[in-house]
């Protein structure tokens, strides 16, 4: 994601997008344990079936599709980079790290807004009732692929639509966009989409975070934003009694 962009750009500053080989090669153990844990669990990531059922409406796919679209999109976006096929292993490391301090502030935000509420309902990306395994399962997952649909796929649609055929400000464009893919963000977890039952202080917290995850997103790119999202959900399903 560093050095190519489309032609509205997805970030002020090209060189402090992660590069999509890198996001790949950061991503690809999360990807993987998630698949694999997922073998032995009971529910799935709700972003996960609706990228599952797009890829159905062009005939049946298998349930390794959403997996397999993380690494076509992201290897399709290093190829029109024209990035060297040369691995950075100290960015992907740092990508780990800046995970994990990306998530302090959100945990902060968790905090801020249940205090003010003082609500007991736990601010989490899914809901609680399974195992731990089950649950960082959800966590890992909503990671990866609610910040793939919500973030790289409907981020990156609105501002191709809006800039480059629509021809508006970049920067409304940009606010539209984050602010639509934080309230969907928000919606998909309670029905009829998702399982969640609406809770005011859960909504706008997930309002919040969208608009924190979408600024990760515009500014760093699909890998940080999915760690943080992750780091996230892992911390507090460690902190869950």
């Amino acid at each position: 994601m560093a050095r190519s962009q489309p032609a509205s750009g997805l970030s002020p500053k090209r060189g402090l997008l992660a590069r999509p080989l890198d996001t790949l090669v950061f991503l690809l153990p999360l990807v993987l344990l998630y698949e694999i844990s997922a073998l032995y669990s009971t529910q799935r990531v709700v972003a996960f079936d609706l990228t599952r059922m797009f890829f159905e409406l062009f005939g049946h796919v298998g349930k390794w599709a959403p997996a397999i679209a993380v690494v076509v999109i992201l290897l399709a976006m290093h190829v029109v980079s024209k990035d060297p096929w040369r691995i950075h292993w100290k960015r992907i490391g740092f990508m780990y790290v800046e995970a994990c301090a990306l998530a302090v502030p959100l945990l902060l935000i968790n905090q801020v807004i249940r205090h003010l509420v003082r609500d007991i309902v736990p601010l989490q990306a899914a809901p609680d009732g399974g195992g731990l395994l089950e649950e960082l399962t959800l966590s890992i997952g909503a990671g990866i692929y609610e910040e793939l649909v919500f973030r790289l796929v409907l981020m990156s649609m609105i501002v191709i639509i809006g800039v480059d055929i629509f021809h508006l400000r970049r920067s409304s464009v940009a606010i539209a966009a984050v602010l639509l893919s934080a309230l969907a963000f928000a919606v998909h977890h309670h029905p009829p989409i998702g399982s969640d039952p609406y809770n005011p202080t859960n909504f706008t917290f997930r309002v919040a975070a969208g608009v924190y995850l979408a600024a990760i997103f515009w500014y760093r790119g699909y890998g940080p934003a999915a760690g943080c999202h992750a780091a996230y959900n892992i911390t507090i399903v460690a902190m869950t009694p």
